[in-house]
This record gives structure tokens, C-alpha cells and sequence, in this order.
């Protein structure tokens, strides 16, 4: 059985202990890795991640998350004002092709500025 050992210090630091495991990869495949539980071992795949050192990249990745993008972080989210009050000036052309009639028809509604 092959286990990667995992540190969070550096990208690079993923791709070299994945090539010290002999597996020739960049280090977002090994992220995806460490943080796929298929590799912990089941009925189709081979064991190839030790519990414990899967358990700690979970763990460094959320304290991780939580120093450099903040976990925490709340987006202030600004009501979109809709406009619900529209003004439809008088029809004074007409055509016969009903598509250009709906377009006149349309370029005669103004919105209420709130």
C-alpha cells in the first residue's frame, strides 16, 4: 500500500510527496485526492491514503480556509430593486406585421424610477 503524506506549506510540497509515493502528478490532483474518501479504500478502489493522514488534510485545509479566505466571511447582499411601476405612452402608429407592432408596442413602456 502507498501513502501520501500530506503537509500544507506550500503547493509544491503536494506534488513532491505524491512523487515520493511514485505518483507523477501535479498538486491540484493530489488536493483532489486528499480530499476524495474513495481513496481511503472501499469495494472498488485501492487504499491508497492512510484514515489518520486523510483526517489531518481535512483538518489543515479548513484551518487553512478559515485563516486565508475566512470561513466566517458574511457577503452584505443589497436588495435588487425591481421595477413594478410602468408607464404605457399612447399607441399613435400600427402595423400590419405583428412582430413590428409588438416591438413599437414595447419600446413605449417606461419605467418609474424609484
Amino acid at each position: 500500500m502507498v501513502l501520501i503524506s500530506f503537509r500544507t506549506r506550500e503547493c509544491t510540497v503536494l506534488a513532491k510527496a505524491a512523487s515520493e509515493a511514485g505518483i507523477d502528478t501535479y498538486h491540484g490532483t493530489v488536493k483532489c485526492m486528499m480530499e476524495n474518501r474513495h481513496y481511503l479504500g472501499d469495494n472498488f478502489y485501492l487504499a491508497i491514503i492512510d484514515k489518520e493522514i486523510f483526517e489531518s488534510a481535512a483538518a489543515k485545509r479548513i484551518k487553512r480556509a478559515d485563516k486565508f479566505s475566512g470561513l466566517n466571511y458574511k457577503r452584505v447582499i443589497k436588495p435588487s430593486v425591481v421595477p413594478t411601476h410602468f408607464h404605457l405612452s399612447a399607441a399613435i402608429q400600427h402595423y400590419d406585421d405583428p412582430r413590428l407592432q409588438e416591438k413599437y408596442l414595447y419600446s413605449l413602456i417606461e419605467s418609474e424610477a424609484v
